[in-house]
């Protein structure tokens, strides 16, 4: 059997493929196993491809922007350039199911497997689906989704409420390990901050702030920040040890850690050590965090900044024990009183069960089951 994966770009268009990916392969081997082939944009895709021993191969996609920008001009080209390169490494390939993950790198090789009368299936992360995947689920075959209210916006018959499939290895990570890797204490709280594979700017700033205070109640912090903003937020936090010396300065060198990007084996371990997550609410950190049950107050981006969907994603969880805090109400005083809520013993355990009980942890499975049935 043949499968297409397509996705591209950020790491939550990334890294579910893979998941998927690696259950294919795992259960495929049981039947024969299969053949697999990777089509997206030349970003994290190649990278993730090349590590995990996928033929991967680049098309040009061009993004359509809510927004006026010339990009989208210069991007109509990027279209029929794409349109051939998918054309002809479908038509090579030939694959009993092409799946796509959504996002504007998925619109042409889905267009192309209907020509070829070949079955599409889509996933959806999103509380509220993008333009890609909300045009794309009128030729889908199949559908899976993550969140109960988005089945709203598809057919309703051949939408499945499935989860958001996460790398297994993430959730292996080991806490005595942990301590070591990031040479803090066992007996300590620890927050993590995640900023993703872009980083926060926003959740960056706020920690920034909040450093001294952090510290000053005993705790320890994991920040990962973002390869684009690490100087900068390295910069402001040498500058904060040095206005602190004699007094908080030692507290923040053994208490915090910077990252501007954590692999997976650093990841895990952040996730095994960490007893309060600090993150933006893309679907991806969601899934990971539901699954660890772990305490989370999320930051999701505004809307001048994107359509909505992190907010949605956000109160969806609220509703299953996070915290939520929007951008504009951002403040020290109140991510440091969420947090100490949070870590409250007589909190701590419900929250992180109503969380756990979001999960969906055999998501990635059931795709590759459904994939693997090759069933319209």
């Amino acid at each position: 059997m043949r499968i297409l994966l397509v996705g591209g770009g950020s790491g939550g268009h990334v890294y579910p493929v893979i998941a998927i990916a690696n259950a294919l392969k795992e259960k495929s081997a049981k039947v024969g196993g299969a053949e697999l082939m990777l089509l997206g944009d030349d970003r994290l895709m190649r990278q993730a491809a090349q590590e995990n021993g996928i033929k991967f191969h680049s098309i040009l996609s061009g993004k359509l922007r809510r927004y006026f920008s010339i990009l989208n001009l210069l991007d109509i080209f990027k279209f029929p350039v794409g349109f051939i390169q998918s054309l002809w490494y479908i038509y090579w390939f030939m694959p009993d199911v092409v799946f796509a993950k959504g996002g504007y790198v998925s619109v042409i090789p889905s267009l192309i497997a209907k020509l070829y009368f070949i079955p599409l299936y889509i996933h959806d992360s999103d509380a509220v689906p993008g333009l890609a995947n909300r045009f794309l689920g009128k030729l889908a075959d199949k559908i899976f989704i993550s969140f109960q209210i988005s089945i709203a916006y598809f057919n309703a018959s051949k939408t499945i409420l499935i989860g958001n499939p996460v790398r297994k290895e993430l959730l292996n990570g080991n806490k005595n390990e942990a301590v070591k890797l990031f040479n803090f204490s066992a007996d300590k709280k620890t927050v993590f901050v995640y900023g993703g594979s872009q980083g926060s700017r926003s959740i960056n700033n706020i920690i920034l702030e909040s450093l001294v205070i952090m510290v000053g109640k005993d705790l320890q912090i994991i920040h990962q920040c973002g390869k684009n903003q690490y100087d900068i937020v390295k910069s402001e936090v040498d500058k904060i040890i040095k206005e602190g010396e004699g007094s908080y300065a030692d507290s923040i060198t053994q208490n915090y850690k910077l990252f501007s990007f954590l692999n997976v084996g650093q990841l895990s371990a952040a996730y095994a050590l960490c007893d309060v997550v600090v993150s933006r609410a893309g679907a991806g950190s969601i899934a990971e965090i539901a699954i660890l049950g772990k305490p989370a107050i999320f930051i999701p981006l505004s809307t001048k900044s994107s359509r909505g969907e992190q907010i949605a994603n956000a109160v969806e969880l609220s509703k299953h024990g996070a915290v939520m805090i929007e951008e504009e109400n951002l403040t020290p005083h109140i991510v440091m009183s969420q947090i100490e809520y949070l870590l409250k013993p007589e909190n701590y355990e419900e929250i992180s069960q109503k969380i756990k009980s979001f999960a969906m942890p055999d998501a990635a499975d059931k795709i590759a089951e459904a994939i693997l049935s090759g069933k319209k």
